[in-house]
């Protein structure tokens, strides 16, 4: 039934249409884009946030009929999410994964119409990590494939910071290196410092011309004896292509 009514959606600009649906479609949301948050410390996952967007289809109607149910395919592979419209007219979904989802949007009468509309939802990814008094750190994965039939990411945005630990024993200082590698093990970024005792030294970057798979972002002590603390903040960016969002309008709560 859905692939059936999404083509008819999609040719909605073919004037010779015979058969339009008695469905007018009047959904409301706040927003289309939003950045899931997770937090990584020493190897174990602390939390990790969705985006939750709610979709009010309170204003839909059929010229046929009642409205029976309302519908939305979110595009990362869920099956449809559907309610009773005699029970509720908003349908909230939590996206987990990043990625340019193409979300439809559906209503079906009583007599069985069936009409919706598609819109483009942007979910980007934070994801905030470190690992604490070591001479070893850990290496971070970075996952650029999205969860949707789409393009790829458009970057990958990296704030790293390194604190070299005052080692009241040993003294001294570090030589750090910063290396990003693609999924095929070859380098695309790096950065060296030397950081002093309770100094620490920052390396931003942005990755470009991204390829799927998982990144590896890596820190390196080139040369000194103190443990440091090692924190990434690394999102993962996409093209601010999401649709408009359409709150619903002052006065209509």
């Amino acid at each position: 039934m859905l692939s059936a009514s999404i083509a008819g959606c999609l040719g909605s600009d073919d004037s010779s249409k015979k058969d339009p649906s008695p469905i007018e479609m009047v959904v409301y949301y706040e927003t289309t884009s939003g950045t899931i948050v997770e937090e990584i410390r020493n190897g174990q996952q602390l939390s990790e946030d969705g985006v939750e967007l709610a979709f009010d289809f309170a204003r839909t109607t059929s010229e046929n009929g009642q409205m029976q149910n309302f519908y939305v395919v979110p595009g990362d592979g869920t099956s449809q999410l559907q309610v009773n419209a005699d029970e509720t007219a908003e349908i909230r979904y939590t996206y987990m994964t990043h990625g340019l989802f193409t979300v439809y949007l559906g209503a079906i009468d009583d007599q069985g119409n069936d009409n919706n509309i598609s819109i483009t939802v942007r979910i980007e990814k934070q994801i905030i990590w470190s690992d604490d008094n070591t001479d070893t750190p850990r290496e971070m994965n970075i996952d650029a494939t999205p969860d949707c039939d789409c393009g790829l990411p458009e970057f990958i945005q990296i704030e790293s910071t390194v604190v070299n630990r005052d080692d009241i024993v040993l003294g001294g200082q570090d030589t750090v290196s910063w290396h990003l590698n693609d999924p095929a093990e070859e380098e695309q970024g790096t950065h060296t410092e030397i950081i002093g005792d309770s100094q620490d030294a920052s390396w931003n970057y942005d990755q470009y011309n991204l390829m799927q798979g998982i990144w590896i972002l890596s820190v390196t002590i080139d040369q000194g004896t103190d443990n440091i603390d090692v924190s990434h903040d690394v999102t993962i960016k996409y093209l601010a292509e999401e649709s408009e969002a359409n709150p619903l309008p002052v006065g209509e709560e």
